[in-house]
């Protein structure tokens, strides 16, 4: 994910830390990316079809075999396992972060409503918001006011 976090950004610096180190190289990758979407998504806008890129790993490999060469489209294999190193890099860092990331509200939201709808447990909540009455639903808007109440329900 993205930081929001002021120290976090900091502490990725993109261009300083990557683009600035490897200018010529993620140049050439970001030419290989152009030149992959006019073979394979010919006259559509720059993209990432990843119908048609699923075994980085094994591409990047036989790339990395071939590496200090050119392939006959004229780009380095180096490139290609670059570009294939970073999409398989870019899909566990996806992968890592569904399982790592905040939680999601909406869905809190309705799975802590459906509960309370299913169970109608007339229990009392302790949190410090606005009272609530036992025996009623609460609402989206106390759920979103106490992390608690959230845990408790969601």
């Amino acid at each position: 994910m993205i930081p929001t976090d002021a120290q976090e950004r900091k502490n990725a610096p993109l261009v300083t830390g990557c683009l600035d180190y490897f200018p010529l190289a993620l140049l050439d990758v970001a030419r290989c990316s152009k030149a992959g979407n006019d073979q394979h998504n010919p006259g559509t806008e720059l993209h990432w079809d990843r119908s048609k890129s699923k075994d980085e790993a094994d591409s990047c490999g036989r790339h990395l075999l071939q590496r200090g060469t050119i392939d006959t489209d004229g780009i380095r294999h180096s490139t290609k396992a670059a570009w294939r190193a970073l999409a398989n890099l870019e899909k566990e860092l996806e992968a890592a972060d569904k399982v790592d990331k905040p939680r999601d509200w909406k869905a809190m939201e309705t799975s802590a409503l459906k509960r309370a709808v299913e169970l109608r447990e007339p229990k009392p909540i302790a949190y410090s918001g606005p009272p609530v009455i036992p025996s009623t639903i609460p609402t989206a808007k106390d759920i979103r006011a106490n992390q608690d109440l959230a845990d408790r329900w969601g």
